[in-house]
């Protein structure tokens, strides 16, 4: 398990400071380890840390009173969550998180973060970039949402992906699905099987190529413009 001084220092919250700076935080700080399907925060809970992914995939989950579920967004190394609730009027977590895979996950509590922030100019700057990069985060997720076909949400999840994953990139690239194709389902709001027959259909209209979770994107322009129209069809 990473030390929570070795996390720290490795944090977005933490970049710029020297590290002697937040040596003295560590002993407060704790990092967990999640097996896969073990639940970290459900929906509810009060927010009384902020949690920064060290290791592992995390998906944000939506149950309803039957005990189905949506993911309603991906959480890898480097991201965090709590940032948006920990002070926030109303606290409690509208989500479930949940590790997709073994995960670790460093908590830095309230008090810690409020003394950091007060003593700090650059850890503000820092916590108030993180919120303005939550905000995009759920701008871009209302984005694709508003894609109202299978294929515009695919071909609109597909291109972000390229942006991740090949910074700078304009022609065909292969990327990755951080998760299963069940959940990256979820997470696009449509059922797995349409999913399937979605991505075997651009296949075959020679968008896409198809080989487990990496996808080779092959015809970028029709994709872009699958995004495009997907945005005027939800107007």
């Amino acid at each position: 398990m990473i030390k929570p001084c070795d996390a720290l220092s490795k944090t977005s919250l933490f970049s710029g400071l020297d590290r002697a700076t937040f040596h003295h935080y560590c002993s407060v700080t704790k990092v967990r380890s999640f097996a896969r399907g073990e639940i970290i925060a459900a929906e509810g809970d009060i927010c009384g840390s902020i949690g920064v992914i060290e290791q592992g995939q995390i998906a944000m989950q939506k149950y309803t009173s039957s005990g189905d579920f949506a993911t309603i967004g991906l959480l890898g190394p480097g991201d965090f969550f709590g940032e948006d609730l920990i002070f926030g009027s109303s606290n409690d977590y509208t989500f479930t998180l949940e590790a997709m895979t073994q995960s670790e996950v460093l908590f830095v509590s309230k008090d810690t973060l409020r003394s950091l922030l007060d003593k700090s100019p650059v850890i503000l700057n820092n916590f108030l970039q993180m919120l303005s990069d939550r905000v995009n985060v759920q701008n871009g997720r209302i984005a694709l949402l508003s894609q109202k076909s299978l294929r515009h949400k695919i071909a609109f999840y597909l291109l972000e992906l390229r942006t991740e994953q090949h910074p700078g990139s304009n022609g065909s690239v292969t990327v990755q699905l951080p998760v299963s194709k069940e959940v990256i389902a979820k997470l696009l709001a449509m059922p797995r099987p349409s999913f399937s027959r979605e991505l075997i259909a651009m296949e075959k209209d020679g968008l896409l190529e198809v080989r487990g979770r990496n996808i080779r994107l092959v015809d970028v322009s029709s994709l872009e413009n699958d995004v495009v129209e997907g945005f005027q069809y939800g107007k």
